[in-house]
């Protein structure tokens, strides 16, 4: 079985090393392990033991904590991923119907303006399109 390996340093005291990025603030060592940095090979956790134990030798050398972790069983996803996909064809469904009022707006406002046979039929065409995205929408949503 695959297994992957964790690295982190602990001090004397029993604190865990924090990484704390380029100008960070806050504590360096910390109680919590959770809070604690962690490397995936032992040569940065290395480098920081050394620094450390060079730096400030009052407080002894760190300790470098491994971790062994093995793959655990696959987490399903199936009901997550179908909720988010209807979810997203919903929102893409319901865009399409803004779009598509905009575009019946603007032919009422056209046929109101030129009462011509051409604007009757866009005017027609929206009103079905509409029709349809809503059908859609309401499938989706009773589904």
């Amino acid at each position: 079985m695959d297994t992957l390996t964790f690295y982190v340093v602990r001090s004397k005291d029993g604190k865990y090393l924090r990484s704390k990025g380029y100008g960070g603030y806050g504590q360096s060592w910390v109680d919590d392990i959770k809070k604690a940095k962690v490397w995936n090979k032992i040569g940065p956790a290395n480098a920081q033991v050394t620094w450390w134990a060079r730096s400030y030798p009052e407080y002894g050398i760190p300790d470098v904590i491994p971790f062994v972790a093995t793959a655990g069983e696959p987490l399903n996803q199936d009901d997550r991923v179908k909720k988010a996909l209807k979810k997203i064809e919903l929102g893409n469904l319901q865009n399409k119907l803004h779009q598509l009022q905009e575009r019946y707006d603007k032919a009422v406002r056209e046929n109101q303006r030129h009462k011509s046979h051409y604007s009757n039929v866009r005017l027609m065409e929206a009103t079905e399109d509409m029709q349809d995205i809503e059908n859609e929408i309401q499938e989706l949503k009773n589904n």
